[in-house]
């Protein structure tokens, strides 16, 4: 029973081992492959740190070594400590908080001259278990804590995925923790003691599942990116047109079924070409920016502008009416007439031209609608621009 029990030790301490270094080589395949972010090599040092702990565990239970057992033990437990560290520390930066690199690689020192300085930390068992599962429950529980509580959009479920991966093996952890502290039935042979094989499993199975968690979860952030990329304008970082029939369509919906007012909103930034003649494409671009930063700062959480031409914005305002859309755009326009870009040594005053309506629901087609609104553009235009045109209210064309 004791050679069964002592073969499945060295097995699970090799599988183990394996599952470490094939985290390493999976981060390191994909960073290398695009996903070029410091989290992924943390988790690759993870991996590795794994696969190094877990090896000298099964190289200590399988050949004789010429160093003593305990010396041997030590180093790989400080090992697998530091992998544990690194998935916190990945974590931690993969979300943008600051990472605990130097406590993490303080307390894994302290632990390694703990068990080298004091007989009982090495020497025991019992003491062993509790002082390293202590020290794995607190960064994976941590760990698994801060991906539970982020709330990136489209990325929530997949967070929560890794997080639940942590968290399990933080809940084996304890188990084996209050085994180690209360059991008496534990032994002092690393060997003879059956729950060494099942922590051996439970490593095992976490390195697979915790590799597979993290690589869906940085694929699925790399889909949300390009798909922001493809919906967004590069320059300016707003909505482009891509997204605004479907976002019209959803706040038309609404709009019909609680009889809500739906708001439109065209703006022309006037002189547009005469600044790219005059002042060159760099001052143009800087026109759009500083445009669409005093667009973001005017509208409420639930409006959606877009950039739906060369110099043309369109904000969708969900609840407004005609009045309360029209003091938006004149508070909007006020801002950008005491906007200046600089261009060619001297500030540039930028202005501009806004046309509003509201949506006659039930009334005329979205198309209907923004030819409406692209005409009370225009006669802002030609009333002198540095001005809101607020379109007519009244009954329109069947739809």
């Amino acid at each position: 029973m004791t050679e069964l029990l002592m073969l499945d030790v060295r097995t699970m301490a090799f599988a183990s081992s394996v599952s470490g270094f094939l985290m390493a080589a999976t981060m390191l395949g994909i960073y290398l492959a695009g996903m070029r972010s410091r989290a992924v090599l943390d988790w690759a040092a993870a991996g590795l740190a794994f696969g190094i702990g877990y090896l000298i565990g099964h190289i200590l239970q399988s050949v004789p070594v010429p160093v003593p057992a305990w010396m041997v033990g030590t180093v790989a437990n400080a090992a697998i400590g530091l992998g544990h560290g690194m998935i916190l520390v990945g974590v931690q930066r993969y979300l943008g908080l600051r990472c605990w690199m130097r406590p993490i690689l303080i307390v894994v020192a302290l632990i390694l001259v703990s068990s080298l300085v004091f007989p009982e930390a090495r020497e025991t068992l019992r003491a062993r278990i509790v002082i390293h599962s202590g020290f794995y429950i607190l960064v994976d529980a941590y760990a698994g804590w801060l991906l539970w509580r982020a709330q990136r959009p489209g990325m929530v479920a997949f967070h929560r995925a890794a997080a639940l991966v942590l968290l399990g093996f933080a809940a084996f952890l304890v188990l084996r923790f209050g085994y180690a502290a209360f059991s008496p039935a534990l032994t002092t042979s690393f060997v003879q003691d059956p729950f060494q094989m099942a922590a051996f499993l439970a490593a095992m199975i976490f390195g697979f599942c915790i590799t597979m968690a993290l690589v869906v979860m940085m694929f699925r952030e790399k889909q949300v990116e390009l798909i922001g990329l493809a919906t967004k304008d590069p320059l300016t970082g707003i909505n482009n047109r891509l997204g605004l029939d479907q976002a019209a369509a959803r706040h038309m919906a609404v709009a019909s079924e609680n009889g809500t007012p739906l708001s439109l909103m065209l703006l022309d930034i006037d002189h547009f070409k005469r600044i790219n003649d005059e002042h060159g494409h760099h001052a143009g671009d800087l026109a759009l920016n500083a445009v669409a930063r005093r667009i973001e700062m005017a509208l409420r959480d639930s409006d959606t502008a877009f950039r739906v031409g060369g110099e043309e914005f369109l904000v969708l305002l969900p609840g407004a009416s005609l009045q309360q859309a029209g003091h938006v755009a004149e508070r909007l326009r006020q801002k950008i007439s005491a906007t200046s870009i600089p261009a060619m040594q001297q500030e540039l005053w930028l202005t501009a031209s806004l046309g509003v309506v509201e949506w006659r629901i039930g009334r005329e087609s979205w198309q209907q609608c923004m030819q409406r609104v692209d005409r009370a553009l225009y006669q802002a235009k030609r009333e002198g621009r540095d001005r809101v045109a607020v379109g007519e209210n009244d009954a329109g064309p069947q739809a």
